[in-house]
């Protein structure tokens, strides 16, 4: 019986305890990811080798606004010194960085205008040329 009382009794405070949330946005599990070098390093290395299983990326820099980053580098073959600069496009879920193609964010080119953010762009309009123009 008493075994009886005390499952009760966490059954009402876990019954309480669901009760209590405020928001009905979900949390991230794990937190949030960060807009640094070090935190996209991988995340573009995998993006390099999503192209070619020997591929290799350099990366030189990072540009991010609004929960998006923008990585440049050089692509190449592994243990090569030749490569080609390369930009990489994320954005960020939770504490990931996932992956975007140009054709997924940068939206419908305008022919009269193309240097112009399109209206359907995905990508924040400050990072538009870096991600999508290059």
């Amino acid at each position: 019986m008493r075994i009886a009382a005390i499952s009760a009794a966490a059954l009402l405070a876990t019954a309480a305890l669901a009760g209590c949330s405020s928001s009905d946005e979900p949390e991230a599990v794990g937190g949030m990811t960060e807009c640094t070098m070090d935190a996209l390093a991988g995340p573009a290395d995998e993006a390099a080798k999503a192209l070619g299983a020997d591929n290799a990326y350099a990366l030189d820099g990072v540009d991010c606004s609004d929960g998006w980053a923008v990585t440049s580098g050089t692509l190449g073959a592994e243990g090569s010194d030749m490569g080609a600069p390369t930009t990489f496009i994320f954005q960020a879920e939770g504490q990931f960085w996932i992956p975007k193609t140009q054709d997924q964010v940068c939206g419908t080119p305008n022919a009269d205008e193309p240097d112009a953010v399109p209206a359907d762009a995905e990508i924040p309009a400050d990072l538009y040329t870096a991600g999508c123009l290059t």
